[in-house]
């Protein structure tokens, strides 16, 4: 169902985040001790990008309110950190044993700290529920040696978010094919507006976006063996595809340029995944109307992981107790519905996408059915799933050439291919 014949006046969603507002403002308000205890309850620290992010905050204060509610002797310190140095951050953090309590992680990095033996092993405890039984497929990326080292929260398949409008003004439906999405943005681009939209300055997303349009074609960058596949010919054939829609996209511009821009109307095009919903309704009344959400035009469906949720390697045990019983509650049935409900993205735990969820928000089939059907644009090999910053860093610098250089794709991809098998050997 269309974005655009949702109900005019204010959500429940809307009206909950007004409610809730006073709440997550107080909770990030309070913050004062990162650990330890405060008044004789046991503080579990708590640092996340999501803190202040959109419906992700107020799900995670529900959360943590029930929690406090359950468990009167324990506090959560649930406090904002800047996504783009949110890494980073927690890197030197580790490499110092000043280890946050709740460990939230973008779900690519997951394996790089758990390589770093600095993620407890959660999977004697996993085995005690149905946690493993109910969750996606893509639950798999917090495996490690075999063993399971925390909790995907968000898995998903890509969608393409487009400008109805601006399709119909050169005659193009939505579409359905690689070749269609190009045309239409071909045909489109001009006069200030842009046919594609895409993240075109250095950026941890030139991997996603490049990766996206790899294994959608039905390519991959490497194999679950080991091996490196940028230079094959289907590789190749997606990284064409992704440099022809990089050409009809605006230059030298980050993620948040590139959503200010679709939501202004000035982009008629965009790959992203299904929390990109929540940000149409920011959109100008005179755009608004146009926007709407399908199935990325691929033969198959690239996804991704996220965010998860991790206990710290090495800490009391009396407070990995609480953490896991923190997270025990994130992953019930009632929470990973209210997950779907509040963030209108669909939980990992089977069945969370209700009736009531999908009245609400429509979209929830497609980005359910979505989340199913995806193949990972993420490594599969341990090791490189170990050392994916790394293969990220060589990635996005492949993308930079093929924004910006003349060179070809097949000469591009080759030099890709020997970076990443040289960044392997040098390990």
């Amino acid at each position: 169902m269309a974005a655009r014949n949702r109900p005019s006046g204010p959500s429940r969603r809307q009206l909950l985040a007004m409610g809730l507002a006073a709440t997550a403002g107080a909770t990030l308000a309070g913050c004062g001790s990162r650990g330890g205890s405060a008044g004789g309850r046991t503080v579990l620290e708590f640092p996340s990008w999501q803190a202040v992010e959109g419906t992700f905050s107020l799900w995670w204060n529900e959360l943590i309110a029930e929690y406090e509610r359950l468990h009167p002797e324990v506090r959560i310190d649930f406090y904002s950190l800047p996504f783009d140095s949110y890494v980073d951050q927690l890197t030197i953090r580790f490499a110092a044993n000043d280890r946050p309590a709740i460990t939230h992680l973008p779900a690519r990095n997951a394996a790089e700290f758990a390589g770093r033996g600095w993620l407890a092993s959660l999977e004697d405890r996993l085995r005690s529920t149905d946690i493993l039984d109910s969750w996606t497929p893509l639950q798999e990326e917090m495996a490690l040696d075999g063993e399971n080292h925390g909790v995907l929260l968000l898995g998903y398949g890509y969608n393409l978010y487009y400008n109805r409008r601006l399709l119909e003004s050169v005659g193009a439906g939505v579409p359905t094919t690689p070749e269609e999405m190009i045309a239409a943005a071909e045909a489109i681009t001009g006069d200030g507006i842009f046919g594609f939209g895409a993240t075109t300055a250095p950026n941890p997303d030139n991997y996603t976006e490049l990766a996206a349009f790899v294994v959608g074609s039905g390519a991959e960058l490497s194999t679950d063996d080991g091996r490196f596949t940028a230079d094959s010919d289907g590789a190749i054939a997606g990284l064409d595809l992704y440099r022809r829609a990089l050409a009809q996209a605006p230059r030298g511009i980050q993620s948040q340029q590139r959503n200010e821009l679709f939501l202004t109307g000035k982009i008629a095009m965009l790959l992203d995944g299904p929390f990109f919903l929540n940000e149409l309704a920011g959109a100008g009344d005179a755009v608004r109307p146009h926007l709407d959400v399908a199935r990325a035009p691929f033969p198959r469906v690239p996804g991704g992981v996220s965010n998860s949720i991790h206990m710290p390697a090495g800490i009391d045990p009396d407070k990995a107790e609480a953490v896991w019983e923190f997270i025990a509650l994130a992953s019930s049935p009632e929470w990973q519905r209210r997950y779907t409900e509040v963030t209108t993205n669909p939980a990992p735990r089977a069945d969370s996408v209700t009736a009531e969820a999908v009245a609400e928000t429509p979209q929830l089939e497609l980005f359910q059915r979505l989340a199913d059907e995806a193949v990972s644009i993420f490594p599969g090999h341990q090791e490189h799933r170990e050392r994916f910053g790394r293969i990220s860093d060589i990635v996005s610098a492949a993308a930079t050439a093929l924004i910006t250089t003349g060179e070809s794709t097949a000469s591009i991809a080759a030099h890709l291919q020997d970076e990443l098998e040289q960044a392997m050997e040098s390990r």
